[in-house]
């Protein structure tokens, strides 16, 4: 009888796959790719941009997952210098962003850009070459705007190519003029000011050409071992999830600055994470190389930049794994970003000489103020109410991996929803016993709605009976509004509120509550009010009998049921139908914009007790 893998299907013959060790490999290479996999074949199903990205961004999770556990140590030495350049949103004033570019050069330098990429949903790449980091500062307050890496471009790229018109002789002649933004992005809370744009721009100015140009004049090359002018011509980059709402429409003085020139073929090797990756390179320098100093098993710079396609593609063969898994179906969207006059003449050897472009940086900040900071600001102002705690990493940390120190403090979640803004998890303290019932104090895990005219602490309580409560006091009323979340017996982990619409009287200020269906409830909103639940905590919008078997008088009565161990839900339950709906009416010139997940509220055993 043949043997059998876990699952139960035969296992493959391959030399290789004698030992425990090996055959243990295979099965956790195909279960990696198989999770990541699922993740993409979601994303290519949805019509719903936001919410392909979103399971784009939880393929890369265990890999981010992965860095963030290596960087422990780093990240409790480090943290709280790091935040000292982060800004908070009171300290931003749009009129007066002022950028100022700077080469990273100490290791200060070097450990602010790490903290400020280590959080992203995708883990940055180490690029290829000639690498070069730079941070982007405000004049105005001294705090991180953004950061962003040029380096090398890769030797062949078909969507890049075909734009330019470029044969190999060709490009092989003139890709050293070429480098590309592998790393591009603004932190928080610029990111809300469209900072990435910024950024993008910045990559083309004055500052950055003399940078690179005085840096490598006069270098031989690695690989051709020649010098050459390095003065950049062409500036490229790619989106990290599929189409990218950053680099469209970027502009400088009227002229469209980057130029979509169409997508990848969804080819890479991302799908493996670094753990895995370095499992796989000793894999294959310990069992497939005779020599372990051969060009496969070389990290070295110049043995093409496929290195690791060359390793994994190696281990695959040996593990009787199909070399299909290297096509992810992740097509980034690439761009092209000229730097000079007569770029594409040059670059394709038509003319000898090009002309590079006047952008200072202090003239792409005064443009990035008028058409973008300023505007954005006026229509989303929630990037005031940002503070550099929620920059914190440690809190995704397991427990025991933090110092006591960074115990004390986790960065609240954040939903944002136009003019407005919830802080969820900024506190966790005790609430006095209910008026009916004597069961005691409650314990709340508090959440936040600020606004242009507000400030409103919401509570979700829960008591020692087991009901759950959530509480907030709005201004103005006399006695605070309550939602209350019910259990289910049909569904035993999952909590309902009913979406009873609060509103205030114009006559006596006394709450009334209106009963809303599906298409009323959108409209009051402006938004796809089921669509939003769903997507931001999985969520079903429906009346009680439909979703409960209520056959009552309440049956028609429109519910929410959503996951008891979801932290956002109940706060933006309740901002939704008790808060922002009391004043609805009279908030034309500050509109409820449609909720938005900006980062997940830290777990009530995250948060300390407030006795």
């Amino acid at each position: 009888m043949s043997e059998t893998t876990p699952g139960g299907s035969p296992r493959p013959a391959s030399p290789y796959l004698d030992s425990e060790q090996a055959q243990d490999l295979r099965e956790r290479v195909l279960r990696e790719l198989a999770e990541v996999k699922g993740r993409i074949d979601l994303a290519t199903e949805m019509r719903d941009r936001v919410r392909a990205k979103e399971q784009l961004r939880a393929a890369h999770q265990a890999q981010k997952a992965a860095r963030l556990k290596d960087a422990a140590e780093w990240i409790a030495r480090y943290e709280d210098a790091a935040l000292e350049h982060f800004a908070d949103g009171s300290e931003i004033d749009p009129r007066r962003i002022d950028p100022v570019v700077v080469a990273v050069r100490t290791a200060t330098e070097a450990n602010l850009f790490r903290f400020a990429t280590l959080d992203w949903s995708v883990p940055v790449s180490a690029g290829y070459g000639r690498r070069n980091r730079f941070l982007v500062f405000d004049r105005q307050n001294d705090k991180l705007i953004a950061v962003f890496s040029l380096g090398d471009p890769v030797i062949g790229q078909a969507a890049r190519d075909r734009a330019i018109g470029w044969d190999i002789t060709q490009r092989n002649a003139r890709l050293y003029h070429v480098y590309d933004a592998f790393v591009l992005g603004a932190v928080e809370p610029y990111r809300q000011l469209l900072g990435g744009k910024l950024a993008a721009l910045l990559t083309l100015s004055n500052e950055v050409r003399h940078f690179l140009t005085a840096k490598y004049s006069g270098t031989t090359t690695e690989i051709r071992q020649a010098q050459k002018d390095p003065t950049p011509v062409l500036i490229t980059t790619s989106s990290a999830l599929g189409r990218s709402s950053v680099y469209n429409r970027v502009t400088y003085r009227d002229r469209l600055m980057l130029h979509s020139v169409g997508f990848t073929r969804g080819f890479g090797h991302f799908q493996f994470s670094d753990h895995l990756f370095d499992e796989l390179l000793a894999f294959v320098r310990g069992e497939v190389l005779a020599d372990s100093a051969t060009k496969v098993g070389s990290s070295k710079y110049g043995s093409g930049p496929n290195w690791r396609f060359r390793v994994i593609r190696t281990a695959l063969k040996a593990l009787d794994i199909e070399e299909d898994h290297l096509q992810h179906n992740v097509r980034r969207e690439v761009f092209l970003a000229p730097v000079a006059e007569g770029w594409r003449e040059y670059l394709c050897g038509e003319r000898d000489e090009f002309v590079p472009y006047d952008m200072p940086a202090a003239e792409i900040g005064e443009y990035y103020r008028e058409r973008w900071a300023i505007g954005r600001a006026q229509r989303k102002p929630g990037y005031r109410f940002w503070s550099r705690e929620e920059a914190r990493i440690s809190a995704q940390l397991p427990t025991r991996q933090l110092s006591f120190s960074m115990l004390t403090s986790s960065p609240p979640g954040r939903i944002d929803m136009g003019a407005y803004h919830l802080a969820i998890g900024v506190a966790k303290h005790r609430v006095a016993a209910k008026a009916r019932g004597n069961g005691g104090d409650g314990v709340a895990y508090v959440s936040r709605l600020q606004g242009p005219q507000e400030e409103v602490e919401i509570a979700d309580v829960t008591w020692p009976t087991g009901e759950r409560d959530v509480i907030g006091a709005v201004p103005g009323l006399a006695t605070p509004l309550k939602l209350s979340v019910e259990s289910s017996e049909l569904f035993r982990s999952m909590g309902v509120v009913e979406l009873r619409i609060a509103r205030a009287s114009s006559t006596n200020g006394r709450v009334r509550y209106l009963e809303f269906d599906t298409a009323r409830l959108n409209a009051a909103f402006g938004f796809d009010v089921e669509g939003v639940l769903d997507r931001l905590g999985e969520a079903t919008v429906g009346t009680r009998r439909e979703l409960l078997g209520d056959s009552g008088p309440a049956g028609d009565r429109l519910c929410v049921i959503f996951p008891l161990d979801n932290q956002e839900m109940p706060a933006l339950l309740w901002a939704l139908a008790r808060g922002l709906s009391v004043t609805l009416a009279a908030r034309s010139e500050s509109p409820i914009g449609e909720p938005r997940l900006i980062r997940r509220g830290p777990p009530p055993d995250n948060l300390v007790l407030d006795v």
